[in-house]
């Protein structure tokens, strides 16, 4: 998405961006990350930038796959989205920054969702997800006693519950992004503006 904003066609962005893959596992680019110096995500930003501006200036593409192996993904999906983020007006990196949190978001949901699972207590679940990420409002909790057979307070409880482990899993989430554990609650504040945006 970062490359495809940057003014590439769709078939030249594919191809920088197998590019970029190859050339940042060829020169393990990897090993240079320091957390001292500041996110994984702003490293790699840097590091796609610097690539791009060379690979313009150079101005010689190789052939499309070059013998390289092609990793597939979805260019639809991915025009689409690109579609959507010229239309909000949001400048590549904040858009991959929010592309970013929403991953990280989605990943900590699909595991609360399959701990759950994993429990026998999907159908609660099911019918407690919305409260997780939004406080019920007035009658709620009525009903959801009434539905699940139990006291408001079980109910109330559960919910808790269901939003305490869905932070825990965030912040680990967040934290395997880390190599310094210390820089953990600034990436979360990143975190909530980067999906706020």
């Amino acid at each position: 998405m970062f490359i495809r904003r940057s003014g590439l066609s769709q078939s030249d962005s594919e191809d920088a961006t197998q590019e970029f893959f190859i050339v940042l596992l060829e020169r393990e680019w990897l090993k240079q990350a320091d957390p001292k110096r500041g996110s994984f995500r702003a490293f790699l930003l840097t590091l796609l930038g610097n690539f791009l501006s060379n690979r313009r200036r150079v101005s010689q593409a190789e052939r499309r796959g070059g013998g390289a192996t092609i990793i597939s993904f979805d260019a639809a999906d991915a025009e689409r989205e690109l579609a959507l983020i010229a239309l909000q007006g949001r400048d590549p990196a904040q858009a991959y920054e929010a592309v970013w949190a929403e991953d990280l978001l989605k990943t900590a949901w699909d595991r609360l969702a399959g701990e759950q699972k994993g429990a026998g207590k999907e159908s609660h679940f099911e019918s407690l997800r919305a409260y997780v990420t939004q406080a019920p409002a007035s009658g709620d909790y009525q009903r959801l006693s009434e539905k699940l057979g139990m006291r408001r307070g079980q109910v109330a409880l559960l919910i808790h519950r269901l939003n305490r482990r869905f932070a825990e899993l965030i912040r680990t989430e967040v934290a395997e992004t880390l190599a310094d554990r210390s820089e953990l609650e600034v990436e979360l504040r990143f975190l909530l503006e980067a999906s706020a945006r």
